[in-house]
């Protein structure tokens, strides 16, 4: 009866502890929210960085697409037309997610901050889970452990990249599942988790299979007392190796459904470019690393790149050394665990070893993207440190042995900080490089974490007191922890939701006035680069993901999901593109309009609103087949818009270049560098250089700079600026002079660092009157959808003639469109051919071409992921096999086991009557 009541007890300090584990971060990070006045507890909200310009559209165009009935596997919201599913496998799979059809479009910011607080709570339950069943503990001192893990350096650095939250919720899992393999061989913990954590996030799922092979091969030599030969380790844990494998595959196999589309649609990202000095064995950082054990060492300020985010508590660093000084703690435990650390940490530190964790690509900002696992095995240290009583078990000697060794590795961080980044950056100069130097702390703070140091010493090592001792334990670890993420927010430019509310109805009224969101035949493209909703954000807002987030087609996109030939393609038309994660409406042009289906360019300032374009021919129209093989260059937009005239049989001249009458040349002084953006670097000799021209055409002037001298945010016409809406400075795109007439002299004048490359600048008007004739006569054949067209189905009519014979559509010529001709299958012909010469030369396909017979044509096109049916068979095949598995192996032969012994018992008892 007394074991009884001590096991009863047991189960419910348990439940309690869980419950502390899941509300101590919700308390904490309310209470940050709070003080930081971010919705619902004050006006700010977290649209800011990623958060707003990718997953608050991205959330709302899933919310409004399911809802209304809309939703497909395509989508002409992002850029020129894409896939949807590696969008939604990179950003948006999470069960926390569908908390936001719980709110309207005007209140999603509140559903994001109610996102982040519950994931990162979830976090510290799952911690709980893993430390309850791993050590069969279950007293109140796990709470320091599961905060600390769910408040760690990673979560507040990265919270507000949500998406990588759900790889920490399951982590604990899969690390948990691991033991019980190991000890009981039962997989399907390891199993389940896993395939959550890939189907979740399969980005950091890759990471987490990483590993999982390291902490497995650990467990198995940590089962073995003493050194063992690896042939005898091999042969007495064959069936948990083989578990091991078999479950990792079927995890692999169940995630399929995701892994199969998104691979494909990766595939056709920039990301797969390759770099060389991404794979050398070279170091990333040197010992001022140590520094980031500190409280307040990182914070958004830095967020693009820094050192890894260690800190995970001062109490939990102090800890984490005690394992290494403690005599409770065998040798060949503390070599195991160290060697464990060290392989971790060459994860962060080797180049090529942490390009390998990256999947092969260095991240774009946001970097040491794998530190938490590093964190969670420290954090499991400390607890192992925890278990060995060190107030008790350390004699003095010791005990001051662990605070000179905390306090010399943290002052040779703070020391090392302000000097190692900055040598480096001298030696091998580059942009990441100051970056880290800009990143690293204040030497003062060192003082500041000395102190947290020796009074975590102090409490730790006193063995009087212990309920009041660990009390105040936990509140000084609670404070740092909460006071650490409230540092890391500095300089975080939060958006207004009370103006985010305001302007996302406004821009929905605009929006109405053209029904850009509802789905109906006549399929366009929409230009709202200047949507009011810009105004709720603090910081710059380029719209980029505004057709995701109104869900209308559009011409701009932002992910890291964005088609590269797509990207391409528009870049050599002109358009602004600065990296291969975005793509601009910036830099259009008539011809450009009218090649990507743009009827409708709306702008809230000007009146009207609504300005329906004449360059409209459809989104798609008869083109001679002479189109189909157009090759466009890279870096020479202004010749690829006058070779696709000739190419449609534009009338000569209808891009008409300008008499250029005088080109002046002098140094810039400090009025003219006024309006050059604050941060355009121009390191060299600085000049203004003044084209004086002759308009030779009516109709809009553009300028082009193949050799990209131009610094555009200086740019002025007749002495008045045209700064571009986004800061292109140091990036080619056709700018936008103005609407020009004929015969008209105009100065243009610009700030630039290569004059003599000046010389090469281009500036030519569209013929608006020559123009408009080609398109009348496009519109002639243009491609006309039937009612019962959507957006995988276009379904319309076409007229072919022995000069126009190949329907041109404006959608990029990707894997999963099939066409149809009158009912028969047609191959697909690519129209134009994009070129790209950075990082090297590789040429890309262009738009849909389908061949066309004289006369009148039906033409259907139908798009399917492709790989979604191969993934959903392997996927429901690999459960099917793991159910069956499972079933038999964890579930029916323990319980036969059971029930035999049972009998066996009661047998015996009935011999003895």
């Amino acid at each position: 009866m007394k074991q009884q009541r001590h096991t009863l007890t047991a189960l419910r300090v348990s439940r309690w502890v869980y419950g502390g584990a899941f509300l101590i971060p919700f308390a904490i990070l309310c209470v940050i929210f709070w003080q930081l006045k971010i919705t619902p507890f004050g006006p700010r909200n977290l649209l800011f960085s990623d958060m707003g310009t990718q997953y608050v559209p991205i959330l709302e165009n899933l919310r409004s697409t399911l809802l209304h009935g809309q939703f497909h596997l395509f989508s002409f919201s992002l850029g020129s037309g894409s896939g949807i599913i590696p969008l939604l496998a990179y950003y948006v799979i999470s069960p926390f997610n569908l908390l936001i059809f719980a709110f309207s479009a005007t209140k999603l910011p509140i559903a994001v901050t109610w996102i982040i607080i519950l994931k990162i709570s979830t976090i510290g339950l799952t911690m709980a889970f893993f430390i309850r069943h791993t050590f069969l503990r279950s007293g109140w001192s796990m709470l320091l452990f599961t905060t600390a893990f769910s408040l760690s350096g990673f979560v507040s650095m990265y919270f507000y990249d949500m998406m990588w939250l759900d790889a920490l919720i399951w982590l604990p899992l899969v690390a948990l599942g691991l033991h019980r393999l190991v000890s009981l061989h039962h997989y399907g913990l390891y199993t389940v988790s896993l395939t959550a954590t890939i189907i979740c996030n399969y980005y950091m799922g890759y990471m987490t299979c990483l590993f999982s092979v390291m902490y497995f091969i650990y467990l198995i030599i940590e089962h073995q007392p003493t050194p063992t030969p690896f042939k005898d380790v091999w042969h007495m844990h064959w069936p948990a190796i083989r578990q091991f494998t078999l479950g990792s595959l079927l995890a692999g196999g169940m995630s399929m459904v995701v892994l199969i589309p998104t691979a494909q649609g990766m595939l056709l990202t920039g990301k797969s470019n390759f770099f060389l000095n991404n794979y050398l064995p070279t170091p990333m950082f040197g010992p001022e690393v140590l520094a980031q054990f500190a409280p307040g060492t990182s914070s958004y300020v830095s967020h693009l790149y820094h050192a890894p985010s260690l800190f995970m508590g001062t109490l939990m660093f102090l800890l984490l050394i005690v394992f290494f000084v403690s005599p409770q703690v065998k040798a060949v435990e503390k070599n195991r665990t160290m060697w464990l650390l060290i392989v971790m940490g060459l994860g962060l530190f080797v180049t090529l070893l942490n390009t390998a964790w990256h999947m092969f690509q260095q991240p774009a900002g946001f970097p040491y993207r794998n530190v938490y696992f590093f964190t969670f095995l420290a954090l499991v240290t400390a607890y192992r440190a925890w278990q060995t009583h060190p107030a008790q078990s350390m004699n003095d000697p010791q005990k001051v042995l662990a605070l000179v060794w905390g306090a010399g590795l943290l002052v040779i961080g703070f020391l090392s900080a302000q000097v190692i980044p900055v040598v480096w950056d001298h030696l091998l100069p580059n942009y990441n490089h100051d970056l880290y130097v800009l990143s690293q702390p204040a030497f003062h703070l060192v003082w500041p974490a000395l102190g947290l140091l020796l009074l975590n010493t102090m409490l730790l090592f006193i063995s009087e007191w212990r309920p009041v001792r660990i009390g105040l334990l936990a509140l000084l670890l609670f404070t740092e922890l909460g006071g650490n993420f409230l540092l890391a927010t500095r300089s975080m430019e939060f958006g207004s939701q009370p103006k985010f509310e305001k302007y996302f109805r406004r821009d929905t009224k605009t929006l109405a006035k053209i029904s850009a969101a509802k789905a109906k035949p006549n399929l366009h493209r929409v230009d709202f680069a200047h949507a009011e909703i810009g105004k709720s954000y603090q910081g710059a807002y380029n719209h980029y993901n505004d057709p995701v987030m109104y869900n209308y087609p559009g011409v701009s996109s932002y992910s890291s999901t964005l088609i590269e030939q797509a990207r391409v393609f528009q870049h050599d038309l002109g358009y602004f593109s600065p990296n291969v994660r975005r793509i601009s409406t910036q830099g259009f042009t008539h011809l450009s309009d009218t090649l990507m289906g743009v009827k409708y360019r709306l702008n809230p300032t000007k009146h009207p609103v609504v300005n329906q374009l004449n360059s409209y021919a459809g989104i798609g129209f008869a083109v001679p087949n002479r189109l189909a093989s157009l090759q466009l260059d890279d870096q020479n937009a202004m010749i690829n818009q006058e070779r696709v005239l000739t190419a449609l049989g534009a009338a000569p001249n209808t891009l008409a270049p300008v008499t250029v009458l005088n080109v002046r040349t002098h140094r810039a002084v400090s009025r003219d560098l006024k309006h050059v953006s604050r941060t355009t670097e121009l390191p060299n000799q600085r000049f203004v250089q003044t084209f004086t021209v002759q308009v030779n055409a009516t109709g809009l002037l553009h300028g082009y700079s193949p050799a990209n001298t131009i610094v555009y945010s200086s740019i002025k016409v007749n002495g008045k600026s045209l700064k571009p809406a986004i800061n292109a400075d140091g990036y080619r795109y056709l700018i936008n002079l103005g609407h020009r007439t004929k015969g008209e002299v105009l100065k243009i004048s610009y700030v630039t660092q290569g004059p003599l490359q000046g010389y090469g600048n281009q500036f030519a008007t569209l013929n608006q009157q020559r123009y408009e004739k080609l398109v009348t006569s496009l519109k002639q054949q243009r491609f006309k959808l039937r009612n019962k067209s959507g957006v995988t189905w276009l379904d319309g009519d076409v007229t072919g003639t022995p000069q126009r014979s190949l329907l041109y559509l404006a959608v990029p010529d990707t894997p999963g469109w099939t066409a149809k001709v009158n009912g028969r299958p047609v191959a697909i012909r690519s129209v134009m051919h994009a070129q790209s010469l950075i990082p090297v030369r590789q040429n890309y396909k262009g738009m849909i071409g389908v061949p066309l017979k004289v006369g009148k044509n039906h033409v259907t096109l139908t798009y399917t992921t492709p790989g979604l049916k191969l993934g959903i068979i392997v996927s429901l095949t690999s459960f099917v096999i793991f159910a069956f598995l499972w079933f038999t192996a964890e579930w029916r032969r323990p319980l036969k086991h059971h029930e035999e012994t049972v009998n066996r018992a009661r047998h015996a008892e009935s011999r003895k009557f």
